[in-house]
């Protein structure tokens, strides 16, 4: 068959007319033009398998975004094609799979974000200093059995009736024996008082918040003659009774000597206290208190 030059020309504008009267839905998109048309493409643009291989390129080719989040949400693409019922495709690259699902897909996907779980712990703690540390002197106590034979460092802090007023009514000295010891701190109300009281006590040094034990030996004598309204032997560190004698300690003459202790606790600031012993006595008359071996050690 022969054509006329005339009609040869024509053909390209048939041919085109031809392809505009298919519908859409039917024609080929023109991004496609340039896709590899092999056989790892024909499996994707199947009718069975391209909802599966649609799934499939989103997810490998969908962008990664790195995001530190408290929460951990990590999104891996798969090329477990077997999964969403495509042909067997490890003969091909990666490359290729890329290429043909860049053919397929109209838009980019949208990226998924890779959370990565941070969590960051800022502890604030306020911690005191140590103090520096704290030597208790040794003794404590000066002088603390009156071995010295006086009575210094210890001091008479108060009485009443006022020693120094009525030293006629009084006899108080550091005097012999002691208990278990030469010496003791001893006085007698030579009078039948209607009340005495006598401390004696002196300054020392301690540390701070530091818990101790204040012992000490005493005795309490009624002299045999009108029974007592009171009569006691106490234990003082500043202010505060650390220790008191019960009744029972009253005995004598002849002279009895009886432990009197108890623990305390040192103010924040330590430093310089007060220890004092304190008698209380009314009506006695010849009534005689003793103290000795006054001690305080850390516990």
């Amino acid at each position: 068959m022969y054509f006329a030059l005339s009609s040869l020309v024509l053909i390209p504008a048939l041919l085109s007319r031809l392809a505009e009267s298919i519908p859409a839905e039917h024609q080929e998109p023109a991004y496609l033009a340039t896709c590899d048309r092999d056989n790892l493409y024909r499996a994707f643009i199947d009718p069975r398998y391209s909802s599966s291989a649609n799934a499939f390129c989103v997810d490998l080719l969908r962008p990664t975004i790195s995001t530190v989040l408290v929460a951990t949400k990590t999104h891996t693409a798969t090329a477990t094609l077997a999964k969403r019922n495509l042909p067997p495709t490890t003969a091909f690259p990666a490359s290729r799979l890329s290429s043909v699902c860049s053919c397929i897909l109209t838009t980019t996907p949208e990226p998924t974000t890779i959370f990565t779980s941070t969590k960051t712990i800022t502890q604030s703690t306020t911690k005191t200093a140590p103090s520096p540390s704290c030597t208790d002197t040794t003794p404590i106590i000066k002088n603390s059995n009156f071995e010295t034979g006086s009575l210094p460092p210890w001091t008479i802090l108060s009485s009443d009736p006022d020693l120094k007023h009525y030293a006629e009514y009084f006899s108080y000295n550091v005097t012999s024996p002691g208990h278990n010891s030469a010496y003791a701190f001893t006085m007698t109300d030579d009078l039948a008082h209607t009340y005495v009281a006598v401390e004696i006590g002196q300054t020392i040094s301690l540390c701070p918040n530091r818990t101790y034990r204040l012992t000490a030996q005493v005795f309490i004598t009624d002299g045999g003659n009108i029974p007592t309204k009171e009569q006691y032997a106490e234990l003082y560190v500043d202010g505060v009774r650390v220790a008191e004698a019960p009744e029972s300690y009253v005995q004598g003459p002849p002279v009895v000597w009886k432990f009197l202790g108890g623990e305390f606790t040192s103010s924040a600031e330590g430093a310089m206290a007060m220890v004092k012993v304190r008698f209380v006595a009314t009506n006695y008359v010849s009534a005689s208190w003793g103290v000795d071996d006054v001690v305080i050690v850390a516990v």
